[in-house]
């Protein structure tokens, strides 16, 4: 089966979506896949059955969502006195104690984001499967394609684990029904989204009217327009002729390139700069025992699981916490100077980069989520109680600034930069 990624079956073309090269898309068989021979990406993946696993698996985590953000996680247990948390409480929490902006950045990226995942696929898998194109379909679709780098579930099980072993030395821990129902929902979202195609998906919603659009038959990249949402390649001319601004087969609005695309992506990796300071020198966690504070950093953190034996989870903390934003900045960093003085050395080595940023963004917030389960569950009263401390707001804002970095650049534009410094 062929990839329908930005390509055209009359034409026989398709074109990266990361870098313009122009290809001829393969015929795939079972376990096979698609790659872009110049940036390395991955165009498409031959998948069995990807509506009905699509639906099944949607179906099943949305019986796990409630449960699993009800029911209590754990219970920790400490000289008679117990205290148990849901992700649900847990968001509560934050709220109650004014962290509000972290609080809703956790209830969105644990709880709205996935359900709305899981729904918008449901919807969409059962009504492809009834052979339906009806146009709800399309920005269904396209929602769940924006979500899937939101949803954190996955990110928040890690952080599940990680307070287990920080709190297994102070208290009794126990774990809840939500725990075990966290895991399936955890399992069955990432099932779901390894098993879908979205290609096939988009190629079975698209309208008959758009689906005849002819190419021109060109080798050169700037002759074809690619919708950065669906993938749909398209002459450039269709936006003069046509009169319309919106992809036809997803109604996204079309553009050669990412606009402001540059501009977006320094404005928001220098507000992670800034922000960088605080959240690492301020105190992101107060612990009061017997009613005396302790602030800590994030650093202090680490090194307390260092001191503590736990050499694997220190290490895991550090590199999601300290080494992971620090990449994500100096990468996009020197990415974005490559396309200002048109640098034509490492191209394909800094596509890759740019794709592992785009990948491990969301990890970052590992520590977040720590700090919000110890808030709501290690809650003793006057022997002990732990609250979120002025550095989590800016690690937030770090998380999110570098993240909405990395959707705003257009990697096209580095070899934009690097043929014009060719041709010059």
């Amino acid at each position: 089966m062929p990839p329908s990624t930005a390509s055209s079956p009359s034409r026989g073309v398709m074109v990266c979506p990361s870098c313009s090269q122009i290809l001829s898309p393969p015929q795939l068989q079972q376990g096979q896949m698609a790659q872009c021979p110049r940036c390395a990406r991955q165009l498409h993946r031959y998948k069995n059955h990807p509506l009905q696993k699509g639906l099944a698996l949607s179906l099943t985590g949305l019986v796990f969502f409630l449960p699993a953000n009800l029911l209590p996680l754990l219970t920790f247990s400490v000289l008679g006195i117990h205290s148990q948390s849901s992700i649900m409480q847990a968001c509560l929490h934050m709220f109650a104690s004014s962290q509000v902006v972290v609080g809703s950045v956790v209830a969105l990226t644990t709880m709205v984001f996935p359900l709305l995942l899981l729904v918008s696929l449901l919807l969409v898998t059962f009504g492809l499967m009834q052979g339906s194109k009806k146009p709800q379909l399309t920005p269904l679709f396209r929602l769940y394609h924006h979500l899937s780098e939101w949803a954190m579930l996955d990110v928040f099980l890690v952080g599940v684990l990680i307070t287990i072993i920080k709190m297994s030395h102070m208290a009794s821990v126990s774990l809840n029904g939500g725990f075990f129902c966290l895991v399936g929902l955890v399992l069955t979202s990432i099932a779901a989204q390894t098993a879908i195609d979205p290609q096939r998906f988009w190629s079975l919603m698209e309208p008959k009217t758009s689906s005849g659009i002819s190419l021109p038959d060109s080798s050169n990249p700037e002759d074809y327009l690619l919708c950065s949402d669906c993938h749909k390649l398209l002459p450039i001319a269709y936006l003069q002729t046509s009169g319309r601004t919106g992809c036809p087969r997803c109604g996204h609005t079309l553009h050669p390139r990412k606009q402001n695309s540059i501009a977006r992506t320094w404005a928001l990796l220098i507000t992670a700069v800034i922000l960088t300071l605080p959240a690492n020198l301020l105190p992101i966690m107060e612990v009061d025992t017997f009613g005396i504070p302790e602030r800590s950093t994030i650093m202090d953190g680490i090194i307390y699981f260092f001191k503590d034996g736990s050499y694997g989870i220190g290490l895991v903390i550090f590199i999601a916490s300290i080494v992971v934003p620090l990449f994500k900045i100096i990468g996009l960093a020197i990415i974005l100077l490559s396309i200002h003085f048109r640098w034509r050395s490492w191209l394909r080595h800094k596509a890759i980069m740019f794709r592992f940023i785009e990948f491990i963004g969301r990890w970052s917030m590992l520590d977040i989520f720590v700090i919000t389960l110890l808030c709501s569950l290690a809650q003793f009263g006057f022997l002990s109680s732990i609250s979120a401390a002025p550095a989590s707001l800016y690690f937030t804002g770090v998380v999110l600034s570098t993240m909405l970095a990395a959707l705003s650049f257009d990697p096209r534009l580095l070899w934009d930069a690097a043929n014009a410094a060719e041709t010059k």
